[in-house]
């Protein structure tokens, strides 16, 4: 082969490798909600809406299972209690700032922004809303603690901070709006 033919080749072949214009593709976006749909736990009696165009993954023991989307996650755990679960706003008040204390032994770079009591029929909750590392990344959270039942049931919603308020109001705060503990139908 000539040698300008080699070179024609070699600059025809380089010249499709490493376009410094071509972004890489963006894999941690959070889309908003297209709509929602129905997600029920039954014989956990644990039932909430969540994005139609999230993916559903279930859980294995205690986590019933983990709604996602690129750096979106919203993960459900159910815990039995033996313990008197809280009930009323005193009762709450204490579950609030041991949960706070809790969350802080366990991480020390958690940083709570808000948090509050949920009080409504049939639904009794401490919320907390703040910012921690996870797997070594910085993760803005919404933590809803639900108690019924003879359970704690927990949904923890994580976003990056840069994106939370976006997501947390398109979606994390729908998703812990719409948590409904019922009973459990048997298996």
């Amino acid at each position: 082969m000539r040698p300008a033919l080699l070179s024609l080749i070699a600059a025809v072949l380089l010249a499709g490798c490493g376009n410094s214009k071509t972004a890489a593709p963006e894999t941690g976006l959070i889309p908003a909600p297209k709509e929602f749909r129905d997600v029920k736990y039954s014989n956990e009696g644990v039932r909430l809406r969540a994005p139609s165009n999230w993916r559903l993954v279930p859980g294995t023991g205690s986590q019933l299972g983990t709604i996602a989307v690129g750096d979106g996650q919203i993960a459900i755990w159910r815990y039995a209690r033996t313990e008197p679960l809280p009930l009323t706003r005193a009762q709450l008040h204490a579950a609030r700032q041991a949960l706070v204390a809790q969350v802080e032994r366990r991480d020390s770079t958690f940083e709570l922004t808000s948090s509050r009591l949920v009080i409504k029929p049939g639904l009794r909750a401490v919320e907390l809303v703040g910012v921690q590392t996870i797997q070594g990344e910085r993760r803005s959270l919404r933590s809803l603690h639900a108690y019924g039942r003879g359970h704690e049931v927990v949904v923890d919603a994580f976003a990056p901070p840069k994106d939370f308020a976006r997501v947390d109001e398109q979606t994390f705060a729908p998703v812990a709006r719409s948590l409904r503990l019922v009973a459990p139908q048997s298996s």
